[in-house]
């Protein structure tokens, strides 16, 4: 979208902004207040958590220590975790409980497709979704034991 069409659209949103304006944003020379955010996010046609939420690579943000993985700042940033050792230990408590569900739903239907029950999804897709799975779990036990060394965990 070009500078422009930004312009007349946050101003068609109750934002009045110049073409100057977006450009000063986009080269990070102008601030942008929570009520630019919201606008801007609805001219995009996204949410203002996607615009605060850094690229999956980046894991800087003004004011954040750099300890946190970019999935914390991202869960953060949506409202999902407080960047709290408690809330922390939550959330990646909850992460390793989805992937040993999601793990042991891949693993069945491994065991239908061994026991020669073909279904329409490849074999090889369970496969990858189990293998996906297990990581999922190791990580997610690691990040949970960095936090809380004396969390309960069992390893299958």
């Amino acid at each position: 979208m070009d500078v422009r069409t930004a312009a007349r659209l946050m101003t068609e949103a109750g934002r009045k902004m110049s073409p100057s304006g977006i450009s000063k944003i986009e080269n990070g020379d102008r601030r942008v207040d929570v009520d630019d955010l919201t606008a801007l996010a609805y001219i995009f046609r996204t949410t203002p958590a996607a615009l605060l939420t850094p690229p999956t690579k980046a894991v800087t943000l003004t004011g954040v220590p750099d300890s946190y993985l970019p999935e914390e700042i991202q869960a953060w940033v949506a409202g999902s975790v407080k960047l709290t050792t408690e809330d922390l230990v939550r959330f990646w408590k909850e992460q390793r409980f989805t992937a040993i569900n999601a793990k042991r739903w891949a693993e069945q239907m491994l065991t239908t497709y061994d026991q020669g029950q073909v279904g329409v999804t490849p074999r090889e897709v369970y496969q990858e979704r189990y293998e996906a799975q297990d990581a999922r779990e190791a990580h997610a036990t690691g990040r949970l034991l960095q936090f809380d060394p004396n969390a309960s965990v069992t390893f299958d």
